[in-house]
C-alpha cells in the first residue's frame, strides 16, 4: 500500500512538473525546438549535436519559429543580430556560463577563452594585448615568413606526387606558426608530415571536438575517462594513445617553459617569454599557450584550406590576385598586404565562407531577467547563438554557400555593404572579440600570398569546373567547436 501511494505521489509530482514545464514556465511561450526540448535538451539534441549538425539544424528552426527557440528546460537559442550585439556588448550583463567554459580549462588554470569573471577577463586581455594588438603583430612577420617558407618547400615534394590534401597540410603549417609564437619553438608539425605522419596531439583536436557535446553535457564522464585511463595503466601497463599524446605534449610544453627561464637559451620572441615579464602567473601563461594550439589552430588552418580549394576552382580571380601581389612586389609588410583589395577580399570571404569557429557561445541571463525579442527571459536562463549563423545570413550575404570575394570589393557606403559589415562577426563582438584577430589575418595574408608566389592552384578534377570563374560551393562538413569537412579538400599545385 505504501508503495502504491508513493508511486502515485511520484506520478502526480511528475505530472505537475510537466504541466508547469510545458504550459506555466516563463519559457513556455517560446517555440520548442522539439517536443522533448522542455523536458531535456539532451533528449532531442544530443544525437544531432554528436553528429556535428546542431549549428546546421538550429538556423532552420529559427527560420521557421523565430529569433528565440527553446532548446532545453532552461535554455534558449537565439538568432538575431540585435540580441547578439546586446549579449556581447562591452560591459554586457550576460556572463559566460561556467558550466560549459570550465570544460576548456587547461590544467586547472583558466585561459582567456575559459575565464568567466568579466574583470579577470578584461585584465587578462590587457596583458595579452602587448603581443596581440594591431601595432604589435607585425613584429611576428619574420617568424611567420620563415615558417611558411619551410612549408612551401615541403609542398614541392608533396605536389610532385599528385594531389595535395589541404586539411592536414594547412593544419601543420598553422600548428608550427602558432607553437613557434606561443612557445618560441615550433612543434614540428611540417617536419612530421615530411616523415609521413601527423603530430598526434594536433590530429586528435578533431576527435576532441566531436566529443565536446559529451563533455559539456556530462562533465562527470571526463573524470571517469581519466580514472579509467589511469586504472588501465596501473593494471596492465598499457597507456591509451590519446592520453600518451597529451602527456607528451604536456612534457614538451613544460620544457618550453623551462627554456624561457634560461636567459641565455631563451628564444628571442615568444608569448611565454613576453608573458613571463608581465603580471600573469607562469602556469596561466602556459595554459594560454597550450590553448592556442587547440581551436585557434583548427579554425585558421581550415580557413586557409578552404580559400585554396576555392581559388583552385576560380582561375580568373586567382590570376587577378597573383597580378596584384606581383604589382606589390610580393610584399610581406602587413600594411601593404592590407592595401591589396583582392587579397583582403579573398581572406575575408574565406573567413566568412568557411565559418570555422562554429561553437555556440552560451551566456547566462542576468538576475532579474531580460527582455529579448519581446519575450521576458528569467534570470539564470542559458542563451546561446553561433557566430557563423550571421556569416551565412541570406539577406546580408546572398548565396551564402558560395565563395564570392567580389562581395568585399564593393566599397560604396550602401545599405547592402552596411548590412554585410554588420553581420561579419567571425571573431565575435565586444569583450568577446577574439584576441588573435590580427594574428589570424596576418597568418592568412602571408600564407596565401607566399604560396601563390610559387604555385598556381588547380582542381583535381577539372571536369567539375565549367568556367574559369567558377564559384566554389561550401563542401559538406560537421560542426563542433570547429567545423570539419567530411571529405578531403584536394588540389593540384603547379610551380610557376
Amino acid at each position: 500500500m505504501v508503495f502504491i501511494i508513493s508511486s502515485g505521489l511520484v506520478l502526480v509530482a511528475l505530472g505537475a512538473w510537466l504541466i508547469y514545464t510545458y504550459f506555466l514556465s516563463p519559457l513556455a511561450s517560446i517555440p520548442n525546438a522539439g517536443f522533448l526540448a522542455p523536458v531535456s535538451r539532451l533528449l532531442w539534441e544530443f544525437p544531432v549535436e554528436y553528429q556535428g549538425r546542431i549549428t546546421l539544424e538550429l538556423p532552420k528552426l529559427h527560420k521557421r519559429l523565430g529569433p528565440l527557440v527553446r532548446i532545453g528546460p532552461n535554455q534558449v537559442s537565439f538568432y538575431s543580430l540585435d540580441i547578439y550585439k546586446k549579449v556581447h556588448a562591452p560591459n554586457s550583463p550576460f556572463a559566460k556560463d561556467p558550466r560549459v567554459y570550465s570544460q576548456f580549462v587547461q590544467d586547472g588554470h583558466p585561459a582567456l577563452f575559459s575565464i568567466t569573471d568579466p574583470k579577470e577577463h578584461a585584465q587578462r586581455r590587457r596583458h595579452m594585448g602587448i603581443v596581440f594588438n594591431r601595432s604589435k603583430v607585425p613584429a611576428l612577420t619574420d617568424m611567420m615568413v620563415g615558417t611558411i617558407d619551410s612549408w612551401v618547400k615541403y609542398l614541392a615534394s608533396v605536389s610532385a606526387k599528385g594531389p595535395v590534401d589541404l586539411g592536414p597540410t594547412c593544419r601543420a603549417l598553422e600548428s608550427d606558426i602558432v607553437s613557434k609564437f606561443a612557445f618560441g619553438n615550433a612543434i614540428g608539425a611540417v617536419k612530421s608530415l615530411h616523415l609521413g605522419k601527423e603530430v598526434a596531439v594536433i590530429k586528435e583536436n578533431d576527435i576532441k571536438s566531436s566529443k565536446m557535446p559529451v563533455y559539456t553535457n556530462f562533465p562527470i564522464l571526463v573524470g571517469l575517462w581519466h580514472y579509467l585511463a589511469d586504472w588501465i595503466f596501473k593494471v596492465t601497463g598499457l597507456v591509451l594513445s590519446s592520453v600518451t599524446s597529451s602527456q607528451q605534449f604536456d612534457q614538451w610544453a613544460d620544457s618550453q617553459l623551462l627554456a624561457v627561464k634560461d636567459t641565455e637559451k631563451a628564444p628571442s620572441l615568444s608569448f611565454l617569454k613576453v608573458m613571463s615579464e608581465e603580471r600573469i602567473p607562469e602556469q596561466s601563461a602556459l595554459s594560454e599557450a597550450k590553448e592556442m594550439l587547440g581551436p585557434g589552430t583548427d579554425t585558421t588552418s581550415a580557413t586557409l584550406a578552404h580559400i585554396l580549394y576555392a581559388l583552385s576552382l576560380n582561375q580568373t580571380f586567382q590570376e587577378d590576385l597573383v597580378s596584384d601581389l606581383q604589382a606589390a612586389g610580393w610584399s610581406v609588410d602587413m600594411s601593404a598586404l592590407e592595401s591589396i583589395p583582392r587579397l583582403v577580399a579573398s581572406v575575408k570571404e574565406g573567413i566568412r565562407w568557411t565559418g570555422a569557429a562554429a561553437a555556440m557561445l552560451p551566456r547566462i541571463v542576468p538576475q532579474g531577467g531580460y527582455l529579448l525579442a519581446g519575450k521576458h527571459l528569467p534570470g539564470g536562463t542559458m542563451i546561446s547563438s553561433s557566430p557563423i549563423w550571421y556569416l551565412r545570413d541570406e539577406t546580408a550575404f546572398p548565396d551564402p554557400e558560395r565563395y564570392r570575394p567580389s562581395r568585399w570589393l564593393v566599397q560604396e557606403n550602401t545599405e547592402a555593404t552596411s548590412l554585410r559589415d554588420d553581420y561579419y562577426v567571425p571573431f565575435s563582438k565586444g569583450a568577446s572579440t577574439c584576441v588573435g584577430i590580427h594574428f589570424a589575418y596576418l597568418e592568412l595574408f602571408l600564407s596565401l600570398s607566399q604560396l601563390l608566389k610559387r604555385y598556381s592552384i588547380h582542381p583535381v578534377k577539372s571536369s567539375r569546373v565549367t568556367a574559369l570563374d567558377h564559384e566554389a560551393i561550401l563542401p559538406p562538413r560537421r560542426e563542433w567547436v570547429a567545423a570539419v569537412p567530411i571529405d578531403r579538400l584536394e588540389v593540384m599545385l603547379l610551380e610557376r
